[in-house]
């Protein structure tokens, strides 16, 4: 499965604005002003872009309205490329205005409204979300584990293909209680710590999602923070407990340099951890509550909310 390329989506959605004077140009250009950023555009040039692909409609848009959709979105997206070329501004970063205003923007959205705006529908029963996830969000021979938090992740057991889980689902296996979401390259590696592993940093084979989760924070506050967030979200997973997991897409990043740099050092550092984000969540290991498993203690299911297989804020899908 060829999953959506975050520029594919900003190209189309660039040249699917319509046209301004009650047509929703104005709600559209946020998003195409999101997805750009998303994409890695520069700001200059998307703004560029944005008045070059604006249709000539019923009203005039001033280049300041698509200059502050294009600030907006720089503001409200830490993950892009060329954030790193601004971080000496990264220190002014406010974390309390910045969750406040998430918030309150957010006031009123429960776990229902996440579900609806989820572009995957999510009708099946909660032991199906396993299938659902890997079936949207995997390559047929990537390899992940699926396991308990503790189990060494020995091949075979707790690392398989996408297609050797499914199988093994078909005929009535259950997933473990937690998933790496990031694909793994089914060898041994070390740990930071030296010892030998099949499910360490070093064994990460493709760097596609961060996992992040808050420490103390109500879950009717998740709700609202992870709705009105403007990162690109491709699964918001309910723990079953306290707390919901969302695994934010990361484009771009192909070495684990690369991801000390962009991930580690900015997402979380500057923001994420700043908002209240367990500050353990940022390694490209890192586990995550599995969709379709029950939990033995509570017998509450860990249920998919929301999926977008190419990333996006949840708010856009409404």
């Amino acid at each position: 499965m060829k999953l959506p390329n975050p520029h594919d989506a900003f190209e189309a959605a660039l040249h699917t604005l319509p046209c301004p004077g009650g047509n929703g140009y104005h709600t559209a250009l946020l998003g195409v002003a999101n997805r750009g950023i998303i994409a890695g555009v520069d700001p200059a040039e998307l703004f560029r872009l944005i008045r070059a692909h604006t249709p000539q409609g019923g009203r005039n848009v001033p280049d300041h309205e698509i200059r502050e959709a294009v600030e907006k979105a720089a503001r409200e997206c830490p993950t892009v490329p060329w954030r790193a070329k601004v971080r000496q501004n990264n220190r002014s970063f406010d974390s309390t205005a910045f969750m406040a205003e998430r918030l309150r923007e957010a006031h009123g959205i429960g776990e229902a409204d996440i579900v609806e705006a989820s572009p995957i529908r999510l009708d099946n029963e909660p032991p199906q979300d396993a299938v659902v996830l890997l079936q949207t969000l995997y390559r047929p021979d990537d390899f992940l584990f699926i396991g308990g938090s503790k189990e060494a992740g020995n091949p075979g057991e707790t690392i398989r293909s996408r297609d050797e889980w499914l199988a093994l689902f078909a005929g009535g296996g259950t997933p473990g209680p937690h998933i790496i979401p990031n694909p793994l390259t089914g060898r041994i590696g070390r740990t930071k710590s030296g010892n030998l592993s099949h499910r360490s940093d070093s064994c990460v084979a493709q760097f596609r999602f961060a996992v992040a989760e808050f420490d103390g924070l109500p879950k009717e506050q998740q709700y609202h923070f992870w709705y009105a967030v403007n990162l690109p979200v491709t699964a918001l997973i309910d723990s079953g407990g306290k707390s919901l997991h969302a695994w934010i897409a990361i484009d771009g990043v192909t070495t684990a340099d690369a991801w000390t740099t962009s991930v580690e050092e900015t997402l979380f550092a500057v923001y994420l951890n700043k908002l209240g984000v367990d500050s353990s969540c940022r390694n490209e290991s890192r586990l995550s509550r599995m969709a379709g498993h029950q939990r033995s203690e509570t017998g509450r299911w860990q249920r998919i909310l929301f999926l977008a297989p190419e990333g996006r804020a949840i708010h856009e899908s409404h």
